[in-house]
């Protein structure tokens, strides 16, 4: 995908807003705040992200409203799980090879494929857990 002013405005966004889980709305609104880009250009380039695998879609805790998180170049996210904490909104990145094991386990003993990429554990994070 070749970059235009308006992909530039929004790959700022998320970079500065690399730690959090965001609404469309909450883009849209911090992108055009920041810039020029419209939304229907907005729309455009939040799916083309998704499907180059710059930007995770997720569920929100209410499994309806649709939250994105920029994971930038080169994270391979299709390659690990991830941890979200329920209590802060973090999301880990989670290289464990304990993982890969229960992964090819799940494979090969029940035939089912597990897309990683799209596979999130839900708990409390070690600094949420200390503050309690």
């Amino acid at each position: 995908m070749y970059n235009t002013k308006q992909k530039n405005q929004l790959v700022d966004f998320f970079k500065n807003n690399k730690s959090k889980q965001l609404s469309v709305n909450e883009i849209i609104d911090g992108v055009c705040r920041e810039g020029e880009a419209g939304k229907s250009t907005i729309y455009r380039q939040i799916s083309k992200m998704v499907k180059e695998g710059s930007l995770l879609r997720m569920h929100g805790e209410n499994s309806k409203k649709i939250i994105y998180q920029y994971m930038g170049e080169g994270t391979h996210c299709d390659e690990h799980f991830h941890l979200k904490c329920t209590e802060c909104g973090k999301l880990i990145h989670l290289d464990c090879h304990h993982l890969e094991e229960i992964g090819i386990h799940i494979e090969n003993e029940h035939k089912f494929v597990i897309d990683t990429k799209k596979t999130i554990l839900y708990g409390i994070c070690e600094s949420c857990k200390n503050d309690r």
